[in-house]
C-alpha cells in the first residue's frame, strides 16, 4: 500500500497541471477540487448510505437506486458523492431536495480520512466498477462495508484489471458485496480475485431509469424540424459530429437532425464543426433569444444542438431514430437504453464494448443496427427516412424490452439494505 499511496500522490502532483491547462483551454472542467482535497465540509449521515457515482451516466443509477432505497430504508440517511463537473451539476438538480451531494475524494490518505470522519457513513455503495484501494482499505479498517452496484467488466477493462494481480484481488477483498449486470460480468469480478460468496447477478439498474420528462424546448425543436422525422446523434464524441453531418447531408431536406455531445467542454467546438460543415446552429442554450421558433423553419440546414445537461432522454421523445456516440471510435460506446424506453431504436458503431451484451440483445431483436463504419450511415440513415413505420414498429418492440427487463433496483437495493442492517447491529454490539 506505500508504494501504492506514493505512486498516487504522484500521479496526481504530474496530472494537476495538465488538467489545469485542459481546464483554462476550455477542454474539460475541473471537478470540485477543494471537495476532492477533504477541503470542504461533508454531510454528517450518522451511519446511513454514501452513494457514490462517477459522471452523467452514473448519477442516473444512482438517482433510481437512492429512490428505491429510501422506500426500503427510511430512516437511514443517504448521500450522493459525484467526481466529475457535469455529474455533479446533475445531481445537483435532480437530487439536491432528495440526498446532499458533495465531491468524491481523491485516493490519497488526508482526503479519505477527511470525507470517511465527516461522512460517518454505515455503508458506502460504488456505482459501475470503481476500485479504489486506499477507500477501500480505510474504510475497511473503520469497519464500515462497501458494496460495488451495477457492476460490470468489459473485455478491455477484465485485461487492464489482470496486470494489477494481487494488488487488486486485496482491495476486491475488502469489498462486502458484487451486485454486477450479467452472468459474464460476475465471472470475470470473480476471476479478478472477489469472493464467490459476495457476488450476486441482479441486473443492470439503467431499465430502471425514471420517466423522462417532456423536453422543455420541444416546440422550437418542432418548428425547426417542420413535419420532418427528427435523428438524434446522441453521446457523440470527438471526429463523431462531422460524420454524422455527412451521413445526414443527402437526406437534410426529409429530415431533421439534432446534436448531443457526450461532454459540455465540447459544446462550443461541435457548434462550429456545423457551421463549417455549412449548416447553421439552433442551440438549446439560447432559447430565450429566439422569439419566433417558426422562422427557423424556412431554414432547411439548420443543425439542433443540445448544449445542455441531464436532457438527453427528453430530447430522445421527439426522435425517430438515433445514433449513440462513442461507437465510430474505440471508446466503447455508451447507453442506448435511454433511447429505447422512449421508443427510438438505436444505430451504433463498431465499439461497443462497455455494453456488449445490451447491443447484441439489441441487434437480435431487431431495434439496434450495428455499422462497420462511418461509410456506412448514409444508406442507413436514408433507409430509415424512406420507411418510417418500420422505425416505429421497432421502437415499440425497443420500449417492450425495457419495460420487461426492469427490476435490478429493487433486487440491488434489497441486498443493501440487508448489508446495512448487519453493520448497524455489529455496531450496536462492538465493545
Amino acid at each position: 500500500m506505500f508504494l501504492y499511496r506514493l505512486l498516487s500522490t504522484l500521479a496526481l502532483l504530474i496530472y494537476a497541471p495538465y488538467a489545469l491547462v485542459r481546464s483554462w483551454l476550455g477542454r474539460r472542467r475541473l471537478g470540485d477540487l477543494p471537495g476532492r482535497l477533504g477541503r470542504r465540509p461533508y454531510p454528517d449521515l450518522s451511519g446511513g448510505i454514501w452513494v457514490h457515482a462517477v459522471s452523467v451516466g452514473e448519477v442516473g443509477v444512482a438517482r433510481s437506486l437512492i429512490a428505491a432505497l429510501r422506500e426500503r430504508a427510511g430512516r437511514a440517511h443517504i448521500g450522493l458523492s459525484v467526481t466529475t463537473a457535469a455529474g455533479r451539476e446533475l445531481a445537483e438538480r435532480l437530487l439536491a431536495d432528495k440526498a446532499p451531494v458533495f465531491a468524491f475524494p481523491f485516493d490519497l490518505a488526508g482526503p479519505v480520512e477527511s470525507a470517511l470522519s465527516g461522512v460517518h457513513p454505515g455503508l458506502v455503495v460504488l456505482t459501475e466498477t470503481e476500485i479504489w484501494p486506499l477507500f477501500l482499505e480505510r474504510a475497511a479498517a473503520r469497519g464500515i462495508p462497501v458494496a460495488l452496484v451495477n457492476g460490470r467488466i468489459s473485455p478491455r477493462s477484465f485485461a487492464r484489471y489482470r496486470l494489477a494481480g494481487r494488488q487488486l484481488a486485496n482491495a476486491l477483498s475488502r469489498i462486502s458485496l458484487f451486485a454486477m449486470q450479467s452472468v459474464e460480468d460476475a465471472r470475470r469480478i470473480e476471476d479478478l480475485g472477489a469472493a464467490a460468496d459476495r457476488i450476486r447477478v441482479t441486473g443492470n439498474i439503467k431499465f430502471d431509469i425514471a420517466p423522462a420528462p417532456p423536453f422543455s424546448d420541444a416546440a422550437r425543436l418542432k418548428a425547426a424540424a417542420g413535419g420532418r422525422p427528427v435523428l438524434v446523434g446522441a453521446s457523440t464524441g470527438e471526429g463523431e459530429e462531422a460524420t454524422l453531418l455527412e451521413a445526414w447531408r443527402p437526406i437534410a431536406s426529409r429530415s431533421f437532425l439534432a446534436l448531443a455531445p457526450r461532454r459540455p467542454e465540447r459544446f462550443a467546438e461541435v457548434a462550429a464543426t456545423i457551421e463549417r460543415s455549412g449548416f447553421s446552429v439552433i442551440r438549446r442554450s439560447r432559447s430565450d433569444e429566439i422569439r419566433n421558433p417558426n422562422s427557423e423553419i424556412r431554414n432547411l440546414r439548420s443543425v439542433y444542438l443540445l448544449d445542455s445537461i441531464g436532457e438527453l432522454a427528453a430530447l430522445y421523445g421527439e426522435a425517430s431514430l438515433a445514433f449513440i456516440g462513442g461507437s465510430l471510435r474505440p471508446v466503447g460506446g455508451h447507453n442506448p437504453i435511454e433511447a429505447w424506453a422512449q421508443g427510438v431504436p438505436v444505430v451504433v458503431g463498431p465499439h461497443v464494448e462497455n455494453f456488449r451484451d445490451i447491443t447484441a440483445a439489441g441487434e437480435q431483436q431487431g431495434f439496434l443496427t450495428r455499422v462497420g463504419a462511418g461509410q456506412e450511415l448514409p444508406a442507413l440513415f436514408a433507409s430509415w427516412v424512406a420507411d418510417p413505420l418500420s422505425a416505429k414498429t421497432r421502437g415499440e418492440t425497443a420500449k417492450a424490452f425495457v419495460a420487461a427487463n426492469r427490476g435490478a433496483v429493487q433486487a440491488t437495493a434489497d441486498l443493501l439494505v440487508r448489508l446495512l442492517d448487519q453493520s448497524t447491529d455489529r455496531r450496536r454490539v462492538a465493545p
